[in-house]
């Protein structure tokens, strides 16, 4: 385990004894992935859905049992399940599905922009979309992937291995490369909250 989650797997036992500073630490370190897998999902909703996302975390901390590779999927679960509200409520209920990308394709033959990333990845089949948002956005692993997908870790890898394989594809095709000053890997979009600042050291106020 590395450094970093040692330390937040502590955080998430005090943050159980109700110290508040080591949930804002637990806060600040899952709401940028957090932010950037919703607004995969429900777009303009992120915020909202991160809202509730993170009031039923705070309701259930005390019922929590695990690390914080554990905690970021528990989180990831509330969240999928309450962007799935979110999206039910406005129409009927079905497999959730990442947004269409939105002029995807007008910026693909610019330097990489993060709202473009994460359009990209929106824009592969289903399958794909949700394997590379969970494991490359969310940081979770194959297993925690595939329990929440409700498919095989093979399944979950092959998937999203075939998802990257078509994003480099399409970037190779349109000769699309990332922004030098961006991190390697998807971001929020530029118009999200809680911008790409790494994993585990965005700012953010708590909801």
């Amino acid at each position: 385990m590395a450094r970093t989650d040692k330390r937040l797997s502590t955080a998430v036992r005090a943050a159980q004894s109700g110290d508040e500073d080591a949930f804002r630490r637990l806060y600040r370190a899952v709401q940028p992935r957090l932010l950037r897998y919703l607004w995969a999902l429900v777009g303009e909703a992120a915020d909202q859905v991160a809202a509730q996302t993170w009031r039923e975390i705070a309701d259930g901390l005390a019922d929590f049992r695990g690390d914080f590779q554990r905690f970021r999927g528990w989180a990831t679960v509330i969240a999928r399940n309450r962007a799935l509200d979110h999206l039910s409520g406005r129409r009927t209920a079905g497999p959730i599905r990442a947004r269409p990308a939105q002029a995807a394709d007008d910026r693909m033959a610019e330097p990489l922009s993060p709202d473009a990333a994460i359009a990209l990845i929106a824009a592969l089949p289903a399958e794909q979309s949700e394997a590379v948002l969970l494991r490359v956005v969310m940081g979770l692993d194959d297993h925690q992937t595939a329990e929440i997908l409700g498919k095989s870790a093979e399944a979950v890898q092959a998937a999203a291995c075939q998802g990257v394989l078509s994003l480099a594809d399409r970037l190779d095709h349109a000769g699309g490369t990332p922004r030098a000053d961006d991190e390697t890997g998807p971001a929020a979009p530029a118009s999200a909250p809680g911008q790409w600042h790494g994993e585990h050291d965005a700012e953010g106020e708590l909801p």
